[in-house]
């Protein structure tokens, strides 16, 4: 070796450790200090700015109970570790760190909506909604509280007429939910703009970018005031489904990988550079399984309250009742089905009713099939496939007559009176009677034969009527009887009605009872005798008053009783001799008062004549008493 040049290695050997050396004291000095430094600044360790992270539940064996805390995740939920549905919800949480007991704290959520007008996450709702066992605290120290925040009604999603499910929250773990209208200190921090932040909205208003025909993003804000230095903030994202947004616009018809739930920002009260920046997560429709359903309808020929039952089996098929009475009653829908392979629901039999047929029909078909046989339908219901069976019975033919029968009068009086009746028959079965001839069969009318009512080649269909008329005529008998009761029944072929009868009674003719008055005559006579006026007595004659039968014609009385009426003499008051007795008729015919009173007067006549020459012979006589003067 050549000396120069062995010096020369030399020289480089020690220079290279001599390098060695001098960084390695500089590190060692670069580290004490670091070290010192650290120790000295240990107070500023508390002022780390606060942190989020964002986690969502794979629940493909296992959910994110408390044994698998593993099962939050931040990566994609795929086939390969989930297993969600449409409708299901995907629990998520965030882990606030660093976190001042007191100060208030803002999350910025939001989710994708649509793509391409497919719907994604429609809503937020509750961490546990369907994975009733998710734990946010697994794996993570919580204390400090638990509270909830109610998640409001998010009104584009009602206004497109998909109902949300309500009564679904926000939870917090170390942690609470300042109230709408609140004021919160923001000392040094981006929580707003001022040292006083008023929080108008917990969680805010909902924001929708883009519109739902297209791609759009929804999301709210999310307050909260820490009891801890970790809390932890739970919700879920409800997957969309067929059931709301209709065949195509569900969130199984979107590919890649369309739900998608972000943090997209953080802010503190006393930070004033918090920030979370954007923290996506996101699961594949491959994960997604696409539920199917099976529906049952229930078509009767006559709607009304007839309940059908019906058996469905396996679960969650079962036994159930359907009424086809106009409205939803009708349907038995069971949906949400994630079970796939084969179903069966029988119609059992309805005393009265008779099963038309049944038809099956698959929407959304895939690789299912569905089949009928009698009163069974046989489903093997594949993945998104919504199949409906619809059940058809009409009752069973019971034809049936009804009759009703009225008269036109309700007594008699007389042999030859005429009772007119009315018979109306009625379709009452449920089925149509005719064409044919229609009868009444009356045992007062055409000797007990039945008679035609209405046209040959009648025909009446349910609840419609012909109606005929008979008459009967009021024998002798029936007046003995003083009643009269028809038994009458309606005929359709070999049909017949039940039994009606009418009763009339018989009443009397009313009696009528006449009285006459004949009129009286009362007569006075004054005879004139020469200087002797001779009082003539005044003699009222008795009027006899007969009742008469009602007769268009009065008999005539024809019958007299004399009257005897004396005249005294009054020069001999005593004398047997000189008194007269003159028969005058005591009733005057009925003729007129004519003749009677010729008569009377006739009567009179003669009695002053009479008396007139009985007065002159008794004169005479006194003068051959007295001698002759």
């Amino acid at each position: 070796m050549d000396p120069a040049n062995g010096t020369h290695i030399l020289k480089q050997q020690f220079l290279s450790r001599r390098g060695r050396i001098v960084k390695a004291a500089v590190a060692t000095f670069l580290a004490v200090a670091v070290l010192t430094v650290t120790k000295w600044d240990s107070p500023l360790q508390a002022s780390v700015k606060p942190s989020v992270s964002l986690e969502q539940c794979s629940n493909l064996s296992t959910t994110c109970d408390t044994a698998h805390s593993a099962n939050w995740q931040t990566g994609n939920l795929g086939t390969s570790n989930s297993n969600y549905a449409e409708g299901d919800n995907v629990p998520y949480r965030t882990i606030a760190s660093n976190l001042t007991v007191g100060k208030t704290y803002k999350l910025q959520l939001e989710w994708d909506a649509t793509q391409s007008g497919k719907h994604a996450l429609d809503y937020p709702t509750s961490f546990d909604r369907t994975e009733g066992t998710a734990n946010p605290c697994a794996g993570v120290t919580c204390s400090g509280g638990t509270n909830t925040l109610s998640i409001p009604i998010d009104p584009h999603v009602t206004s497109a007429g998909v109902t949300q499910v309500s009564g679904q929250k926000f939870t917090a773990f170390g942690a609470t939910f300042p109230a709408s209208g609140a004021s919160v200190s923001n000392s040094g921090g981006n929580l707003c703009g001022s040292s006083t932040c008023t929080i108008a909205a917990n969680p805010s208003a909902y924001t929708l970018s883009g519109t739902y025909a297209g791609t759009s993003a929804a999301g709210t804000a999310v307050y909260f005031t820490a009891t801890s230095t970790t809390a932890v903030i739970a919700w879920g994202g409800h997957i969309a489904r067929r059931l709301d947004w209709g065949s195509g616009h569900s969130a199984a018809d979107v590919s890649g990988s369309p739900y998608h739930m972000r943090v997209i920002d953080f802010n503190c009260s006393n930070v004033d550079n918090c920030s979370s920046g954007n923290m996506d997560r996101s699961l594949s429709a491959g994960a997604v399984t696409i539920p199917g359903s099976i529906t049952i309808v229930k078509q009767a020929t006559s709607e009304g309250d007839t309940s059908f039952s019906f058996v469905g089996a396996p679960a969650p098929l079962t036994s159930f009742n359907l009424v086809d009475n106009g409205t939803v009653s009708n349907t038995k829908l069971f949906s949400e089905i994630t079970t796939f392979g084969s179903y069966t629901v029988s119609e059992t039999s309805l005393a009265g009713w008779g099963l038309d047929r049944a038809s099956c029909i698959i929407a959304n078909h895939s690789t299912g099939t569905a089949s009928v046989d009698g009163a069974t339908a046989y489903i093997t219901l594949a993945e998104g496939e919504d199949v409906t069976c619809t059940f058809y019975n009409s009752p069973l033919p019971v034809p049936a007559l009804g009759l009703t029968k009225t008269a036109d009068a309700a007594t008699y009086a007389a042999v030859g009176d005429q009772i007119t009746y009315t018979y109306v028959l009625t379709n009452t079965g449920n089925t149509v009677l005719g064409p044919m001839q229609f009868k009444v069969d009356d045992n007062k009318i055409n000797d007990g034969t039945a008679f035609n009512c209405g046209a040959a080649g009648t025909t009446l269909q349910i609840s419609e009527t012909v109606t005929c008329t008979a008459v009967y005529t009021i024998t002798a008998s029936d007046i003995t009887n003083t009643s009269v009761t028809n038994t009458a029944f309606g005929l359709a072929g070999e049909l017949a009605s039940s039994n009606k009868q009418v009763t009339v009674n018989y009443v009397a003719p009313a009696t009528t009872t006449t009285t006459t008055t004949l009129p009286i005559a009362t007569t006075t006579t004054t005879l004139p005798i020469a200087t002797t006026t001779l009082p003539i007595a005044t003699t009222t004659l008795p009027v006899a008053t007969t009742t008469l039968p009602v007769a268009t014609t009065v008999p005539a009385v024809t019958t007299t009783t004399p009257t005897e009426v004396q005249i005294v003499n009054p020069d001999n008051p005593t004398g047997t001799e000189d008194v007269l007795d003159v028969l005058i008729p005591e009733e005057l015919p009925v003729t007129g008062w004519h003749v009677g009173g010729i008569t009377l007067i006739a009567a009179l006549v003669l009695l002053a004549g009479v008396g007139v020459t009985t007065f002159s012979s008794n004169r005479r006589t006194r003068g051959r008493r007295n001698g002759g003067r």
